[in-house]
């Protein structure tokens, strides 16, 4: 019981020295507590951004091989684009690199086919600028997307060219905001077609555009618009022809993406002339943003400690400060009886005191940064339990480092001399 009351007293001369030179030790309790508050709010915001670009990748589907077509840069079209009718320029995937890729890939779960063009949509006396996807039956599946009312494309309007459109909610809510848009029509540069659906919003990386699209057979695309793009801008009219937008492979799982995206490539350097299409795994770019994004982590913590840094050299002059001044006082109490390490801890419990008041307060003020962050700029954060006490540790250990020195001085300072010091 003697050792506890012994140890308590330690404790109790501790704070008490903390607390005689009040304004000393706010001071010093500022620098650590801007180092810990600036720590948790960076963690906290590179958190959020973390988690919004990573779900943006996973949308894409993990186990998705997804291959864009490209259009070749103006300086290498004439050489590397191929030259059609009134000469359109062609390039991009074909219907025969989709059979090649569907045949030869192992694994291959399903795959959906993405063409893309730019059209008016009218209808309700609005006239709207729209991406329009020419698809499959199965390209909600694929994508993960939801449809919210009526159906999706379907087997048989493709079968029969079937002019039936899905539309974006958010191009439903512009074209037809007031009213039921299933069994509308809108024409698509003219062309009538039967609105039959409403789906979710689609992944941005996906759908290459804004949320302003509709969906229609692929096949009806085809027959009713013809085989070339034609654009009019400033007098000069632009033609140019692809077969396939974008060409989204399935695979059965996460282990043969990489196979699959490596057989993928091979083939398609194999059999075109050029390289007019880009292979994306967002499997690769998961763990691309991963990485990126712990870095970015390293970073942050490494400049927010540097406020860490600063505030525990402030702690270690205030300690050497305080050494002096109490010289006196620590020969009397090594006179009465105190040991070297009873004067170690007295000094290493005020320096721990000063840094954990700045870390529970700098935890209280990281807290709220975050949120003001969050609902003034829009911005995710996420607070993780790992975000408040990884600075509140590193905090205390600061303190402890930096209190190391002045309570090893104090405890070598021979008591005669001490108690002679004015």
């Amino acid at each position: 019981m003697k050792a506890i009351y012994k140890a308590g007293d330690i404790v109790l001369l501790g704070l008490h020295g903390v607390m005689v030179h009040k304004v000393r030790s706010a001071l010093t309790v500022l620098g650590i507590l801007f180092g810990v508050w600036s720590v948790i709010a960076m963690l906290a915001i590179n958190a959020g951004a973390s988690y919004e670009s990573q779900m943006a990748l996973r949308e894409l589907g993990s186990n998705n091989i997804i291959i864009n077509s490209v259009k070749p840069p103006t300086e290498q079209k004439a050489s590397e684009g191929r030259s059609g009718h009134h000469g359109a320029l062609i390039y991009g995937l074909t219907d025969n690199d989709v059979r090649r890729l569907r045949a030869n890939i192992p694994g291959l779960q399903d795959s959906v086919v993405v063409h893309r063009a730019a059209k008016t949509a009218t209808a309700n006396d609005r006239r709207i600028n729209v991406a329009v996807i020419s698809t499959e039956p199965n390209y909600p599946r694929v994508v993960q997307t939801d449809i919210t009312a009526g159906r999706f494309i379907s087997s048989y309007d493709m079968l029969r060219y079937q002019p039936h459109a899905v539309l974006t909610q958010g191009l439903a809510d512009k074209l037809f905001p007031l009213a039921d848009p299933l069994g509308k029509t809108v024409a698509l540069d003219g062309d009538p077609f039967i609105v039959i659906g409403i789906v979710r919003q689609l992944p941005a990386t996906l759908a290459g555009t804004s949320q302003s699209a509709i969906l229609i057979p692929i096949s009806t695309d085809r027959a009713q618009f013809g085989e070339f793009n034609i654009e009019f801008s400033q007098g000069s009219i632009t033609s140019e022809k692809v077969e396939v937008s974008q060409l989204i492979l399935q695979m059965a799982n996460d282990d043969g993406v990489l196979e699959g995206a490596a057989i993928a490539r091979n083939l398609l350097r194999r059999f075109r002339e050029s390289q007019d299409y880009d292979v994306t795994v967002p499997l690769e770019l998961i763990e691309q943003k991963r990485k990126q994004m712990q870095l970015w982590n390293y970073m942050f913590v490494s400049i927010a400690s540097v406020s860490l840094l600063v505030g525990g050299i402030g702690i270690m002059n205030i300690m050497l400060a305080s050494v002096t001044e109490r010289t006196r006082e620590i020969g009397i109490r090594r006179a009465l009886g105190a040991k070297r390490r009873d004067i170690v801890t007295q000094f290493l419990v005020e320096s721990v005191t000063l840094t954990a008041i700045g870390g529970t307060l700098g935890i209280a003020i990281g807290l709220l940064v975050p949120w003001v962050v969050q609902k003034m700029l829009g911005f995710l954060t996420i607070v993780t339990p790992s975000t408040l006490f990884l600075p509140f540790i590193m905090a205390v250990v600061v303190g402890l480092v930096s209190g190391l020195y002045p309570a090893t001085r104090a405890a070598k300072l021979d008591p005669i001399v001490a108690l002679r010091h004015e």
